[in-house]
């Protein structure tokens, strides 16, 4: 597929792997190559858009995929620990990473330096690098766009990244084994898909902050899940619960391809990390209520497993065992949609809509093993939205 057909189909996840630092914000508020597009060979084989595989070969869970262990813990920093989105547990890996000299830089996102609510590309070297990035930025990322710049160097990298950032890395590493050693930690987190910049601007409005006037604009962390706050340059703080901004708003501005995203969980990691939510007792549904911060960590390769533990034996994190079968009461939206995928993969297909291609994923076997009444809702809810040009 070319990728001018990926962006016109809808399929674009904005990872920036096929620019050399030279994204676009569009119309809609979404992350794209534009005109700075290059459609090669690189951009091709590993777009995140037109095939996605984790390249892994350990045990699979139908549901959570490559799986060495699962741990939920803290970071033992108390900056960290406060300034993270939940326990600080990517933060901490990432530290780990450069104390160590494992890896010479980080490429991550952060906060833009000309405007408080875009996310730019961050190449961290240092703990300050590190921790200026701490805290989920529910906007429009693209880590990726600083790949062609680095590739030529004889530095060594280690990315954060959505699942989808990371499955194109992973991609490129699998056509050239060479580039494991140059990209040699690749780190996710939970993903339920990128909110438009328009929805941060709702957010804006409801707190009744003019963009112009803002100077800081934190999407959560300073606590566990945090507030979402704007600071104007007159020293004014407005706020938002965790569950208004992304409950309420944020998640009514996901681009398409988030949608029909059938890899929330980072399958193509060597470590994800995810908020370890406490359960509700009341509903079954995890509770959002203000709480020392909790990671969740799936090791899905050995190296990332090696990594947690190096982190643990230096006295930087504390961690526990947590049961695989208990995810699903934490983190029950990502079950939900990976069960589903195949039935929205499915609409798409008879309505004549390209589809990304999961690969390993084992999406048919799971969704015939889930056919249910709300599968059938979500199949024709999927084709309603197409045909009504909502998706």
């Amino acid at each position: 597929m070319r990728l001018n057909k990926v962006v016109n189909n809808k399929l674009c996840t904005g990872c920036g792997l096929c620019t050399d630092n030279a994204m676009e914000i569009d119309k809609e508020g979404y992350i794209r190559p534009g005109s700075n597009l290059i459609d090669d060979e690189l951009s091709r084989k590993s777009c995140p858009g037109i095939n996605i595989a984790h390249y892994n070969n350990e045990k699979y869970d139908p549901t959570w995929g490559p799986i060495k262990d699962v741990f939920t813990g803290y970071s033992n920093n108390s900056e960290v620990l406060k300034l993270g989105s939940s326990g600080g547990g990517i933060t901490s890996l990432l530290l780990e990473l450069i104390s160590n000299g494992l890896v010479d830089h980080v490429i991550q996102v952060g906060v833009s330096e000309n405007n408080p609510i875009v996310n730019e590309t961050k190449i961290s070297t240092t703990f300050e690098d590190i921790i200026a990035c701490t805290g989920s930025r529910y906007s429009p990322s693209s880590p990726l766009d600083a790949i062609r710049s680095v590739l030529n160097n004889d530095k060594v990298y280690g990315i954060v990244g959505k699942p989808c950032d990371i499955a194109a890395v992973r991609a490129m590493i699998a056509e050239d084994k060479s580039l494991e050693a140059k990209f040699p930690y690749l780190i996710s987190f939970f993903c339920a898909g990128v909110p438009s910049l328009n929805g941060t601007q709702e957010i804006l409005s409801k707190l009744k902050v003019k963009p112009e006037d803002l100077i800081s604009f934190r999407y959560r962390g300073d606590g566990w899940p945090g507030l979402t706050k704007a600071i104007t340059k007159n020293g004014l703080e407005k706020t938002m619960t965790y569950n208004e901004s992304w409950g309420s708003i944020l998640n009514r501005h996901l681009q398409s391809r988030c949608k029909i995203c059938a890899d929330g969980i980072g399958e193509a990691a060597d470590i994800v990390c995810a908020d370890a939510w406490h359960e509700n007792d009341k509903d079954g549904y995890p509770s959002f209520e203000e709480a020392n911060g909790r990671s969740l960590f799936v090791t899905r390769t050995k190296k990332g497993e090696e990594l947690l533990d190096m982190a643990v034996m230096s006295g930087n994190m504390t961690v526990s065992k947590y049961q695989i079968a208990n995810l699903q009461n934490i983190q029950p939206y990502q079950e939900k949609r990976k069960k589903l995928s195949f039935f929205r993969h499915l609409a798409l297909r008879i309505m004549g809509r390209p589809v990304t291609t999961f690969k390993g994923y084992n999406l048919f076997h799971l969704g015939v093993r889930n056919l249910s009444i709300m599968a059938l809702r979500d199949f024709i809810g999927t084709i309603k939205r197409v045909w009504q040009g909502r998706l």
